[in-house]
């Protein structure tokens, strides 16, 4: 059982580089996941914000666990990015966890529509996950655009993130970078080499940029773009064979939380896949491009191809495996 609680046209295409942000409309169902926390659904992008198993358990295994935030403890303060903000999961799971760390929080995000905040915001479901000032941030942020007190200071920038990124201060970098798109078919614009390779050159020299991604176009980019990576380790799916990616500068973080294995190097499978016509990134060099047009120019590109065919590698690797 869901409700419509926005109303607006559906943007056919969705051509990101026309939209005027507060012109933008779109209109959101909302749906409950399996570990009782909501989600939400797009109209424009025909998908959910989050996975059936869980809005905030996803925030935490995806995002929160591997960034091992314990490690910022010495240094007491952590930069963070989340890129494509939504309902305030990313955000509001790190705002509880580094108070309990005693961490500092200096917080910038990319978002181009308020509603999911909003409506996540009015609904007793989602308050209920958080603590009142968690809260009480998140309101400050929708309503003002920034917040800061003497545990964090939070910036959101309104719009397409491929030009709003361009207005974080160039000195500023990232220890991590939360990038939480809808998925790179549905939104190619946020996960093209063009994009990601803004987002790499955001990161300090230590930098980790997480997403729950695990596709071999956006692996490939994110490699492209001078990044070594790994794979986030399932912890509960035996189905599963990655939980997304992780992808860093220079790793001089060796030891893991609790001696337990977030993530590690990427499987034989998993670095067949990057040989395959699935590792075409996804292509947008005027940063102005829509879905419609990316997805043809990957297309093309795919068709010019000698990698081998993703079938191939599906047939190899997960049919074998049960995946």
């Amino acid at each position: 059982m869901f409700h419509i609680l926005n109303s607006g046209m559906t943007l056919q295409g969705l051509n990101h580089s026309s939209i005027d942000f507060y012109n933008y409309s779109d209109k959101f169902s909302v749906h409950e996941t399996k570990d009782g926390s909501i989600s939400l659904r797009s109209s424009n992008f025909n998908e959910l914000f989050h996975s059936f198993s869980g809005a905030k358990k996803e925030s935490l295994e995806k995002y929160i666990n591997p960034s091992e935030l314990s490690r910022f403890r010495k240094k007491g303060i952590v930069t963070v990015l989340d890129v494509c903000l939504g309902m305030g999961y990313n955000s509001a799971s790190l705002i509880e966890t580094l108070k309990n760390e005693k961490v500092y929080l200096n917080l910038w995000a990319l978002e181009i529509d308020k509603n999911p905040l909003n409506i996540a915001l009015e609904n007793a479901n989602f308050r209920s996950n958080w603590s009142t000032n968690t809260i009480k941030i998140l309101n400050k942020i929708l309503k003002h655009n920034t917040f800061n007190n003497e545990l964090i200071n939070a910036e959101i920038l309104w719009g397409d993130a491929r030009k709003s990124i361009n207005k974080i201060p160039k000195d500023i970098k990232f220890d991590l970078i939360y990038l939480d798109p809808f998925s790179p078919q549905k939104c190619p614009c946020l996960w093209s080499e063009e994009f990601l390779t803004k987002l790499s050159n955001k990161l300090n020299d230590n930098g980790w940029l997480i997403t729950y991604s695990r596709a071999a176009a956006i692996r490939t980019s994110l490699k492209n773009s001078g990044l070594d990576i790994k794979t986030i380790i399932p912890r509960d799916n035996y189905k599963a064979w990655s939980n997304g990616t992780l992808a860093f500068k220079n790793n001089d973080y060796e030891s893991q939380e609790n001696k337990i294995k977030l993530w590690s190097n990427l499987s034989k499978m998993e670095e067949d896949h990057l040989k395959t016509l699935a590792a075409i990134p996804y292509r947008d060099p005027s940063g102005k491009s829509t879905q419609p047009e990316i997805i043809s120019r990957r297309n093309i590109e795919q068709s010019k191809s000698n990698l081998k065919p993703t079938s191939l590698w599906k047939r190899q690797w997960l049919h074998t495996k049960g995946y």
